[in-house]
């Protein structure tokens, strides 16, 4: 296939070249907008803007780290339940314009030299991240996973969506119809398991004006009202440049970064994008919420009950040191089982065990 040609022409990686990069460079169609020593990790950090797109990649020279690592995030809010950023997280893994195989994702994981290689799918955006210690695989992991978001082959056969997603399946005659799909599967098991189904009924209250007042992994209940008109809308709409943020860290050459991304971004223009998180206007006061959970057939469920009390803590994303402070709080409390609130909580026998774990940071609150 072109996916394993491409990872087969590994190479060993060239000394390090930096940039010497200044604000307000110009260079491979990016301007430098900030360059920072980050004392801690002993090396430099430059924030770029591409030129034509509005797209922002933070570059991290890193002598020190052979393992180098790229990601793009696309910031991805769903409108209800159906699952859909979750579905696209799947399905531009399933072949592109320049690599059109069906799961180069597979190939890649069997065939290359990757440290690390996935996807992953957050209440907000949609990541995609992959790692190499050798630079020319590092640029073949690169090459494929950006063809696969900016120009996937979903797009334009609605089988994947059908794979990835959900279709109709027969699995015996004059049985009724079942519903099936990679995703549609694995959100039932998740809803199977009460601690999931609880951490997402919170999110889903706690904040319920905002996107996070849903849930962007799909109810199984609500996947099937995916359409393919909505699917490619969705991608149209939020997986271009102009929504995405790119950032490298690693001893690869820090320009030819910016020279890799022009060659694909180059082909887009600057497009506004509404993908702002609305905040959660704080309640006058609090609210109660409850929900069921499946038990087996002959559970005993005398002790199958949970009980959760959460807090809204600011109306806006908390700046870094206070961030800082609720974690290393959050940890002294509840972080370990002698932690003092979480050893009251357990000693008081208010229930068999401790579910949850303190703060819940990532979140536009």
């Amino acid at each position: 296939s072109t996916v394993r040609q491409a990872v087969g022409s590994a190479t060993a990686a060239p000394a390090m070249v930096g940039t010497e990069a200044a604000v307000g460079q110009k260079l491979h169609g990016w301007t430098c907008e900030r360059v920072e020593e980050l004392a801690e990790l002993k090396c430099m950090g430059m924030l770029w803007r591409h030129d034509k797109t509005g797209a922002e990649c933070l570059s991290v020279e890193q002598p020190l780290e052979e393992n180098k690592t790229f990601g793009v995030v696309f910031r991805t809010p769903p409108e209800s339940s159906n699952g859909i950023a979750h579905v696209l997280e799947h399905s531009v893994l399933c072949g592109s314009r320049k690599y059109p195989v069906k799961e180069p994702f597979t190939e890649l994981l069997k065939g290359s030299l990757q440290t690390f290689l996935n996807a992953m799918t957050f209440p907000d955006r949609t990541c995609y991240p992959v790692a190499s210690c050798n630079l020319q695989d590092f640029y073949n992991l690169v090459d494929v996973y950006l063809d696969a978001v900016l120009h996937p082959r979903a797009l334009k056969d609605p089988r994947v969506l059908a794979q990835e997603g959900w279709h109709y399946e027969v699995e015996e005659k004059d049985k009724p119809l079942t519903f099936k799909g990679v995703v549609f599967n694995e959100m039932k098991g998740v809803y199977s398991n009460p601690d999931s189904l609880q951490g997402r009924t919170l999110l889903n209250n706690l904040l319920p004006d905002t996107p996070y007042g849903v849930d962007s992994g799909g109810d199984p209940a609500e996947i099937t009202n995916l359409t393919f008109d909505y699917f490619k809308g969705f991608h149209e709409r939020f997986y271009h440049p102009s929504n995405a943020k790119f950032w490298f860290y690693g001893d690869d050459p820090p320009a030819r970064r910016l020279e890799l991304l022009d060659e694909f971004l180059r082909d887009f223009e600057r497009k506004e994008v509404t993908s702002e998180i609305p905040l959660q206007p704080l309640w006058a006061e609090p609210r109660h919420v409850e929900h069921s959970f499946a038990v087996g057939k002959d559970e005993d469920i005398s002790k199958k009950s949970m009980a959760c009390v959460s807090w809204v803590l600011s109306e806006d994303k908390p700046d870094l040191e206070t961030s800082l402070a609720l974690s290393i709080m959050d940890y002294c409390l509840m972080g370990t089982p002698g932690a003092p609130l979480r050893k009251a909580l357990t000693d008081a026998g208010l229930g068999s065990r401790v579910i949850g774990g303190g703060g819940s940071q990532g979140r536009g609150q």
